[in-house]
């Protein structure tokens, strides 16, 4: 019965993503229907406070949204959850961003007309804007391991690291030590050794975190909301029509 049940939920789930879609099926190719593909997959989830596994593989896309929503109703959520389409890199095509509060949780492009996700972020690996097709990383990966790594996007879609600190516990002298370099790995044989205290390296984080840009977010409420007015235009134009 509890596979029969998983199996209906993964059929709703589907047929969902399917309707909230429909507009959008016409010249699919576009930049913007692509983009518009990922949202109502977004949507769905949140708007049905399901967990990412139900739509069938662990997508880093999926699980980075669902981490922040979670514990929040589907409506919460949607209102939570936002958006924006921005040119990061200067081609004159927008990235598609996602983020909670004004951390982001995915960075999309398009390469090859086919949605590329950039990178996924999460509390423990987060990621902001610093404008100008800039990205901050903050993250941990236990109590001897912090990073602080900046990157712009380029005319590919590509991150391209500027700047990685990252901290190691040494043994030999037992403190923490802070290397740097930029191929954005906490590789202390690629790195070079920072003559930086914890407390230096915590005012470098304070620093960098105070030029995260804040975006002009669109909720996923919000778009849910447009999304079911431009399918009403539709159908209200369609109808006229077959009058004449």
């Amino acid at each position: 019965m509890k596979g029969k049940k998983g199996w209906k939920q993964r059929a709703c789930l589907c047929l969902m993503v399917f309707l909230i879609g429909l507009p959008g099926l016409a010249g699919a190719s576009s930049r913007d229907d692509i983009y518009r593909e990922e949202l109502d997959i977004l949507y769905t989830m949140v708007q049905s406070g399901s967990s990412y596994i139900l739509f069938g593989e662990e997508r880093d896309d999926l699980m980075a949204v669902w981490e922040g929503v979670r514990n929040l109703s589907p409506e919460q959520g949607l209102e939570a959850v936002k958006y924006q389409l921005l040119d990061c890199n200067g081609d004159g095509k927008p990235e598609l961003l996602i983020g909670q509060d004004n951390r982001l949780t995915n960075l999309f492009t398009i390469r090859d007309g086919k949605l590329h996700q950039v990178f996924s972020g999460f509390y423990r690996n987060a990621w902001y804007y610093l404008g100008n097709g800039r990205f901050l990383n903050q993250g941990s990966g236990g109590a001897s391991l912090s990073i602080l790594g900046e990157y712009h996007l380029d005319g590919n879609g590509n991150l391209v690291c500027e700047s990685y600190y990252f901290t190691h516990w040494d043994p030999a002298v037992e403190k923490m030590e802070v290397y740097w370099n930029t191929f954005g790995v906490p590789d202390i044989t690629l790195s070079e050794k920072k003559d930086m205290t914890m407390d230096q390296f915590g005012k470098l984080q304070e620093k960098l975190r105070n030029k995260v840009k804040k975006l002009s977010w669109k909720s996923l409420a919000r778009y849910g909301k447009d999304r079911v007015d431009v399918e009403g235009k539709a159908r209200v134009t369609a109808a006229g029509k077959v009058k004449r």
